[in-house]
């Protein structure tokens, strides 16, 4: 199974325009398509909730309901955005509807607080809140929230992945789901890597020195499976009065409910390969699965060694599914950049960045050496105090040798690295299958991905410990991972075919 904890990833977004007061009159047609749960005398918890004056003035042509409507609406064909103004708070008798809503796909847009861990009941004497609890927050894959700081002494900071700017707003505390990513796992073994069925997006951090210390505003895009099509829009922060008060702020708001009726939307764009050898072409695989049928779009593709993105070069195509897009070899070795853009008319609908190798031996082969001795690991002889952690990819986790992206793991190890770690730990947790043939022998996409891998963690400083089995052996097709004399020569085979095209390289040592 996949499951992220949300501080610091990204992806992509729709453009955010900034209104004042009411949407845009090309967004008001789409307005009836959503209700807002809203009933006098509703108690909000974790935040502060708008008034029902304030959510018309935002969405004028939204369809209130109370908790005696809400499943009549939530069962109308036509309703594709709930929206929820109490923060955590929801009411229980809903329940039902509400799961079978986003269960089939509907979209969820959630303000302020940490959505559904405090069900609210009525009886004689009005509406109580019942205590915190997940009882309602597990079957929607988030386990818990984590809180974290508020806006006061942050920074700011919108996502540069993505097309959508939200304009800086302030927080009491914002809270960081601990989510579940995969409905199912894809292999039949401890520690398999589950089905990528969603995906989380930051909108906007606080930060402070450098370090991101909160996500106030998420997006949650489930591709398949459980919810497939629904993308769900949080709020997660505790907000005061004044946030519902402010022009600007309704704005985002009513851009936030345009963005989540879009519905989920899947997109990259990845080198077949996360390394070529010099004068190779560089071939592109772009997948893209919008909820809603549409027409092929354009895709416009820039491509650039690091640092150089004013020298790109650029491209535009149709997307045909049933092709690669082909990009001419570059002139250069070292790290290349590619930013593909989904176009909707002139207009930019999506991006997804990716990066990928150029085969540089002299690079890899430079740098202190790793050694160890009886007791501890040794950098050019001198005694290394290990401080490092685990590390796959915050994109796709254990699936990270199957849709490599040289461009996130360049991003997360630099963040590692400035966390003044010295040391990761990666290898296969899962999938061997998709790493060697039948009798053991690696693929030559697998051995160029290990050292896109090394090239990148190189690129920091940070020696690798890579573990090929993690946690049990894999059998390889055998019958036993310790005594089957033929599982055992496949899982030699496959360490020392890896070992012997990597094993003079400074930083990294094969457990």
């Amino acid at each position: 199974m996949r499951i992220l904890k949300l501080l610091l990833w990204p992806a992509s977004y729709a453009a955010l325009a900034i209104l004042s007061g009411a949407w845009h009159p090309a967004l008001a047609q789409e307005h009836s398509a959503v209700v807002i749960f809203y009933e006098t005398g509703f108690l909000a918890e974790g935040s502060a909730a708008p008034s029902q004056a304030q959510m018309e003035n935002i969405l004028p042509r939204a369809r209130f309901a109370t908790a005696d409507k809400l499943a009549g609406e939530l069962g109308d064909p036509a309703t594709r955005l709930l929206v929820l103004p109490y923060g955590s708070a929801f009411p229980e008798e809903s329940w039902a509807a509400i799961y079978g809503f986003v269960q089939g796909g509907g979209n969820l847009l959630v303000l302020g607080g940490r959505p559904f861990t405090r069900a609210e009941y009525r009886d004689a004497a009005g509406w109580h809140l019942r205590e915190y609890a997940v009882r309602f927050t597990r079957p929607l894959m988030i386990d818990q929230y984590q809180t974290t700081p508020g806006s006061e002494g942050l920074s700011f900071q919108t996502n540069p992945e993505v097309t959508l700017q939200p304009p800086a707003f302030a927080w009491k505390q914002a809270f960081s789901p601990v989510i579940r990513l995969s409905a199912a796992d894809l292999y039949n073994r401890g520690g398999a890597a589950g089905s990528i069925d969603a995906q989380v997006d930051t909108l906007a951090w606080g930060v402070k020195s450098a370090r991101r210390m909160a996500a106030p505003l998420l997006q949650i895009d489930h591709y398949r499976n459980i919810f497939s099509g629904g993308r769900w829009i949080f709020l997660a922060a505790e907000v005061g009065p004044e946030f519902y008060g402010n022009a600007q702020n309704g704005a985002l708001i009513g851009a936030l409910a345009q963005q989540a009726m879009q519905g989920s939307e899947e997109f990259t764009a990845r080198p077949a390969v996360p390394l070529y050898l010099p004068g190779e072409p560089v071939e592109l695989n772009v997948l893209w699965h919008p909820a809603k049928p549409a027409a092929a779009p354009a895709i416009r593709i820039s491509t650039y060694a690091e640092g150089e993105e004013s020298n790109a070069e650029v491209t535009t195509v149709t997307l045909n599914p049933a092709e690669n897009i082909l990009l001419p070899a570059p002139k250069s070795k070292g790290l290349h950049m590619i930013k593909a853009e989904l176009l909707d008319g002139d207009k930019v609908h999506a991006i997804y960045h990716s990066a990928y190798w150029i085969r540089d031996e002299e690079f890899l082969r430079h740098g202190a050496r790793l050694t160890t001795n009886r007791d501890y690991f040794e950098q050019d002889g001198k005694p290394l105090a290990v401080a490092g952690t685990t590390y796959m990819a915050s994109d796709v986790q254990r699936l990270y040798f199957e849709h490599p992206n040289v461009y996130v793991w360049n991003q997360d190890l630099a963040l590692i690295h400035d966390a003044n770690l010295n040391m990761i730990r990666a290898g296969w947790w899962t999938g061997w299958d998709k790493f060697c043939d039948e009798n053991g022998q690696p693929y030559e996409r697998t051995l160029r991905t290990v050292e896109a891998y090394l090239m990148t963690a190189h690129k920091y400083g940070l020696p690798v410990q890579f573990n090929f089995f993690a946690f049990l052996p894999e059998v390889l097709g055998g019958a036993n991972p310790y005594l089957d004399p033929e599982a055992v020569r496949r899982q030699q085979t496959l360490v020392s075919t890896v070992v012997a095209r990597f094993h003079d390289l400074p930083t990294w040592r094969g457990i």
